[in-house]
């Protein structure tokens, strides 16, 4: 009983929370991650973040094909494991910490990916305004920023389109 009760505690709860806040559990394909990277023109060292970064796929893709300096963000302890694990099997030198990615300090990024709901994306607006330096991308999958006007829409051979950004906010 007491492990049933750890296992709740630890593992399930943090991730229905993680869904809950508007990060689906949907893998994103690894197609569409590479069209957005190919479409942004991403030099080698830039700093990569991925908000609610799953299995890692987005991670290893920026990493390794495209010599990013990736860090993603994964509330859900169960996700965060099988991303680590990802990680260290490809190779790629990404980072994964487990954190809510409203608590992320974004002033670094120099491209942020997003697989988020329409209401979390309406949410990040004022995040994305105020810390992301002026001419950082946001590539969203799926779903765009209702209020934003996107400088790409990439149609993908899968259900759903890249919605690229690019934050135009002095800060």
């Amino acid at each position: 009983m007491l492990l049933e009760i750890f296992f709740l505690v630890v593992f399930v709860f943090p991730t229905a929370y993680a869904f809950w806040i508007g990060a689906p559990i949907l893998l994103t394909p690894k197609e569409s991650i590479r069209r957005a990277f190919r479409y942004c023109q991403i030099e080698k060292g830039k700093i990569f973040y991925d908000l609610g970064s799953g299995t890692g796929r987005s991670l290893i893709i920026a990493s390794k094909e495209f010599g990013l300096n990736a860090t993603g963000f994964e509330l859900s302890p169960i996700l965060f494991i099988i991303s680590k694990i990802n990680l260290f099997f490809s190779g790629a030198k990404a980072k994964v910490k487990i954190k809510n990615f409203y608590q992320v300090d974004l002033k670094e990024a120099d491209i942020v990916f997003c697989f988020l709901t329409p209401e979390v994306m309406k949410k990040l607006m004022p995040k994305f305004e105020k810390e992301l330096k002026t001419g950082a991308k946001i590539v969203s999958y799926a779903f765009k920023i209702s209020q934003w006007e996107s400088i790409k829409i990439i149609n993908t051979d899968n259900p759903g389109k890249i919605f690229i950004y690019e934050n135009i906010q002095k800060n």
